[in-house]
């Protein structure tokens, strides 16, 4: 089921069965070992925000561990702010995020996730609400820490899982440490074919698609 580069795929995240979010991506690189993928500034994807039933009070994480708990969302469009390959490795709970915003490189980010699943129009995974962001010289912190706390609290994330999540993002860390791959290798200076549209949602882009 491999894709060629500059095929546009769909990357859903799936909670119990159903569609969360939704982002159209072009495929960069898509081999045994890895997958990267193009999600370009501007792009238009498919957010859950709670529905206009629940009340919006709170932190961001207590209105997303309430819409998961309930299975209860509906989406907004959003349009992704920088420029970014996604580089994503099979088993791997997961993927890292090389990004530019004006032109400027940021650091690393270590997106923590379900290893990633194939299907019939792309990728699905279901994010994990903690993150890890990476400098150029290693040095590293938590992002969205007291999101993985809430989402233990409401019983969306168990212990045994957030306990799991935060081993492989220390994992990560190591391998930037050790300036392995894929830190040691050119993605930051990797640019787009210009020939490449810009990736568009499907039809269908709010049906799980296996």
């Amino acid at each position: 089921m491999s894709r060629a580069p500059g095929e546009q795929v769909l990357v859903q995240e799936i909670w119990r069965g159903a569609v969360w979010a939704a982002r159209p991506m072009t495929v960069v690189r898509d081999e045994d070992d890895l997958v990267a993928l193009w999600f370009p500034e501007g792009t238009r994807w498919k957010a859950p925000v709670p529905p206009p039933s629940h009340s919006q009070t709170g932190s961001r994480g207590e209105w997303i561990a309430t819409c998961l708990e309930l299975g209860e969302w509906v989406f907004v469009d959003r349009e992704w702010d920088v420029a970014t390959v996604v580089l994503m490795r099979p088993g791997d709970w997961h993927a890292l995020w090389v990004s530019r915003r004006d032109g400027e490189l940021l650091p690393w980010y270590v997106n923590l996730q379900e290893p990633f699943r194939r299907t019939r129009r792309g990728f699905e995974t279901m994010d994990l609400a903690l993150d890890v962001v990476i400098r150029d010289d290693a040095s590293w912190y938590w992002k969205d820490e007291d999101e993985l706390a809430t989402f233990v609290e409401h019983g969306v994330v168990d212990e045994a899982l957030a306990a799991h999540v935060r081993e492989e993002g220390l994992g990560v860390v190591g391998r930037a440490e050790r300036n392995e791959p894929p830190f040691d290798e050119p993605w930051p200076d990797w640019r787009p074919d210009p020939s490449w549209p810009m990736p568009e949602l499907p039809e269908g882009w709010d049906e799980r698609c296996r």
